[in-house]
């Protein structure tokens, strides 16, 4: 079960640790994106204004001085670097300038279909392909400006890249810690775990002989001194007291030792653990139906599988009115092997359902442990499945109580 736990703390550990490094990721990817991108419409903005300033129609900068928008920039060497491209229309859609690289790398036939393109568009600016974009409209003038962003995308994606390579490396490296930090966490609770597992074993161990020698003296009194109402107190008691004793041990035996585990008929063993209670659920004017598919195998031990049958039975049994009926049955799909069993009663809360597998938890508190029930049998039921690889649950519908044992079903052939 501790081990189990390490493994979830570890788990959890390296969750967080990926959605941390996913989300940092995202953020530094987002927004060294956008300060590039904004530092580029800047400098298209810049180049707009100089374009307008100098009113060239031949759409070529004579390398004028810088406006005061690019002396304010950072760094206006960066634009003094930088390669631009445009293209001016008229309000009827006529050509008015283009301006290319002079070492080019596009025709001017390119870059007027791409920017005709832009304009019909209607966005200001944004991205297209390779090609951040910027676009202004003054006396029915329509300027489209354009930067190549092939280099930011490398850049960005060279970002990522290495982001993600040595933040995957950190995170591997952060492993051991978990690990080791998941094992201290765990490891006071294991220890006060098995020592509290090893104290019900050892006072369920030291009380069974002075149960059983105070129940002998008891009846002795009683043979010599005749019947009395106090003795009678005390072999009740005794009863009950020897009956969770026992109800002990066997809780130990079931969370502390490892069955041994056989291939075994599940249909012959459910079969045989309902039959002495017909003649109590007749008593209690009762009616049992069962239903139990044939040859259904599972790898378990017979003793425990016998008693999860009779645990889950009784405690049907006794939780359900008179003249009711009590369904067991047991079908093998999709290599699970469901044990069901069915009484009608009142309904049990839904926030009561998972402590109704703790030790000593009764769903309906006002009974008294004077019906025989402490509230273990359920416990034993879960440590049972637990050592099946199994899982036990309870469901409520239509004023029935339904516990499902699911045990994986073993299709190993029987060697002969």
């Amino acid at each position: 079960m501790f081990r189990k736990s390490k493994i979830k703390i570890v788990a959890l550990i390296m969750l967080v640790l990926a959605v941390l490094f996913t989300g940092t990721l995202f953020v530094i990817y987002y927004t060294s994106y956008m300060e590039v991108y904004h530092k580029n419409m800047d400098m298209l903005g810049v180049y707009a204004e100089l374009y307008w300033q100098n009113g060239n129609p031949e759409g070529k900068l004579q390398e004028p001085p810088l406006p005061d928008a690019a002396k304010n920039m950072p760094d206006d060497r960066i634009y003094n670097l930088s390669t631009f491209y445009s293209v001016a229309f008229s309000d009827k859609g006529e050509v008015i300038s283009v301006d290319n690289n002079t070492e080019t790398v596009v025709t001017d036939e390119y870059l007027i279909d791409l920017c005709r393109s832009l304009a019909n568009d209607g966005k200001n600016n944004g991205v297209r392909d390779t090609w951040v974009y910027y676009m202004e409209h003054n006396q029915n003038r329509t300027l489209v400006v354009l930067m190549n962003n092939m280099v930011m995308s490398d850049n960005i994606s060279t970002l990522f890249q290495n982001t993600v390579l040595f933040g995957g490396a950190a995170i591997l490296l952060l492993l051991l810690p978990s690990i080791y930090l998941a094992h201290n966490i765990v490891k006071p609770l294991e220890e006060n775990y098995h020592k509290q597992k090893q104290f019900i074993s050892d006072a369920s161990h030291e009380l069974k002989t002075p149960i059983a020698v105070i129940g002998t003296n008891a009846e002795m009194l009683e043979r010599e001194f005749g019947e009395s109402k106090w003795l009678d107190n005390i072999r009740y008691e005794t009863r009950h007291m020897g009956e969770l004793v026992r109800l002990l041990l066997e809780l130990a035996r079931a969370e502390n030792t490892i069955p041994q585990m056989t291939r075994l008929n599940f249909s012959r063993i459910v079969t045989g653990s309902v039959l002495p209670f017909e003649s109590m659920a007749f008593e209690k004017e009762q009616t049992l139906q069962l239903s139990v598919q044939d040859d259904v195998y599972v790898l378990g031990n017979e003793e425990q599988l016998s008693n999860l049958v009779s645990i889950l039975l009784d405690n049907a049994l006794e939780y359900s009115p008179k003249q009711k009926t009590i369904s067991v049955s047991l079908e093998s799909e999709h290599h699970i092997a469901a044990l069901t069993v069915i009484n009608e009663g009142e309904a049990i809360p839904e926030s009561q359902r998972k402590a109704l597998f703790d030790r000593f938890y009764r769903a309906d508190a006002a009974r008294s442990i004077n019906n025989g029930h402490y509230g273990l049998g359920l416990a034993i039921v879960n440590a049972i499945m637990s050592a099946h690889n199994g899982k036990i649950a309870v469901t409520c519908k239509q004023n029935q109580v339904i516990f499902t044992a699911s045990i994986p079903v073993s299709s190993q052939k029987v060697q002969k």
